[in-house]
């Protein structure tokens, strides 16, 4: 049956504590939302073109103004759910679609693009508002024994790591436990699945592997355990937890002013959050780690890419003069997905420095070590489209995160930048970029030569 988003809201969206068919398995969390670490984040305007340059800027200005002072912690958690479907990606309650994590985000801005008029926007917005005011809370706790019932997850699909690893790797670590037996699918909307997501699965929760099972069919389920993020709950309620943790002092007092469901909104808190999920996801990565591993791999590293294999081709230029530098200072090239999903782990956790093109593997960023720089290479395509993806990981790692803006590659004309839906192109590094890329890499050597000696190995946490 296909979700008819022109219906009013409350018909489309499950609302927790107003609809029923959600419950938590045992025991109930006892936080939504708390204060944690985050990443220092840092932005440049790099573009060789005076008036791209200025543009990046702007938009730099704009950014950092949005961007609230604190990071926070949603909790996820297991749960019960009753006459549920799960298909493409999402799940159901019902007929109603269930707004849960990264899945549920989808799911929202899929709605909010079939309704764009004031008047259903204001008509959704206004439905939220209600369910916080009515719904009852705290959401129950299922009482009957689970230990027949499978779990479902969602995973966008089978050959992204950006999102395996952000949104759906960790939510394994909820039933890392479980010795039910019971199967575990991982719901997609296609078959084809890249090795890739078997081989990190086995690496980093090896007691429940063999019970993972990818599903593409749509398939329902009368009651099946699942794993739910909070992130929509905050604005879909007015569960006391919640005002309680921004209440407390070290919060930004903004965040408050934020807990609200228009897409703005949304979009500033996550990029000041992660979910519990993906903290789950990096602690078990790291006890998995052997330390000879770590010891092995190379402290100053730039993140190669083999084009020739399956991941997409986007190509830098530019960058030939930069890697010589970078070469002098002792940087060697590492192509990620030449490593096995231990030793990709392990050389995050090696690395002082770490820089990347924009690519999915930016999402190793979830194992970096605490205070490790990792530069992030973009261009005003990704500045427009997709800069703040990676904030989760690196606020949930604690590293220092900088992105320099530099050109489109591929372009005799650098003020003119290709909509994106004419797909996301590559990066010319050009002179403004590789003069900071080396400021920023030399800033960071020099930090470390003064720091006092240490016989340790690196902080695996």
């Amino acid at each position: 049956m296909k979700i008819d988003l022109a219906r009013p809201p409350m018909s489309v969206f499950h609302m927790p504590g107003l609809h029923p068919g959600l419950s938590y398995l045992p025991p109930r969390p006892g936080w939504i939302l708390r204060p944690a670490r985050g990443a220092r984040v840092r932005l440049f305007a790099e573009s060789d073109d005076p008036g791209l340059r200025r543009a990046q800027q702007n938009a730099i200005d704009r950014q950092q103004r949005r961007m609230l002072d604190s990071v926070m912690e949603i909790n996820c958690a297991p749960v019960l759910l009753e006459d549920a479907t799960f298909r493409n990606g999402f799940a159901t309650i019902g007929e109603r679609v269930w707004l849960n994590g990264a899945a549920g985000g989808r799911m929202r801005t899929r709605y909010d693009e079939k309704n764009r008029a004031e008047w259903r926007q204001s008509r959704l917005h206004d439905a939220f508002r209600r369910a916080r005011r009515s719904a009852h809370q705290p959401l129950p706790v299922w009482k009957e024994p689970v230990e027949d019932l499978p779990i479902a997850i969602e995973l966008k699909n089978g050959f992204n790591y950006y999102h395996f690893t952000v949104e759906t790797l960790g939510c394994l670590a909820a039933f890392a436990d479980d010795d039910s037996g019971q199967p575990i699918n991982l719901h997609l909307p296609q078959d084809h699945v890249r090795g890739f997501i078997p081989n990190f699965i086995a690496a980093v929760f090896p007691g429940i592997a063999d019970r993972v099972a990818f599903v593409s069919r749509r398939q329902s389920y009368e009651r099946v355990r699942a794993h739910y993020s909070h992130r929509h709950y905050l604005y879909q309620t007015g569960d006391e937890r919640i005002r309680a943790a921004i209440a407390e002092p070290e919060v930004d007092p903004r965040w408050a002013g934020q807990l609200r469901s228009e897409s703005l909104c949304c979009k500033t808190i996550a990029m000041a959050s992660y979910d519990s999920s993906l903290r789950l996801l990096r602690e078990h990565a790291l006890c998995q780690l052997p330390a000879r591993l770590v010891g092995e791999r190379p402290r100053l590293v730039w993140m190669g890419r083999d084009e020739g294999g399956e991941a997409r081709a986007r190509g830098i230029t530019g960058h030939k003069s930069l890697l010589a530098e970078l070469s002098a200072r002792g940087f060697r090239v590492v192509a990620f997905e030449h490593l096995s999903p231990l030793e990709q782990i392990a050389q995050m956790q090696a690395a002082d420095i770490v820089i990347a093109p924009h690519g999915a593997g930016l999402a190793n960023m979830v194992y970096a070590r605490p205070g490790a720089l990792v530069i992030e290479i973009g261009t005003r395509q990704t500045q427009l489209h997709r800069w703040g993806d990676f904030l989760s990981a690196a606020h949930v790692s604690g590293c220092h995160y900088d992105t320099v803006f530099a050109d489109v590659a591929g372009l005799s004309d650098l003020g003119r930048v290709p909509p994106v839906s004419d797909g996301l192109l590559g990066v010319h590094v050009g002179r403004n970029a590789t003069r900071r890329i080396l400021e920023l890499v030399d800033e960071a050597l020099a930090q470390d030569a003064a720091q006092p000696v240490s016989s340790s190995m690196p902080r695996s946490s």
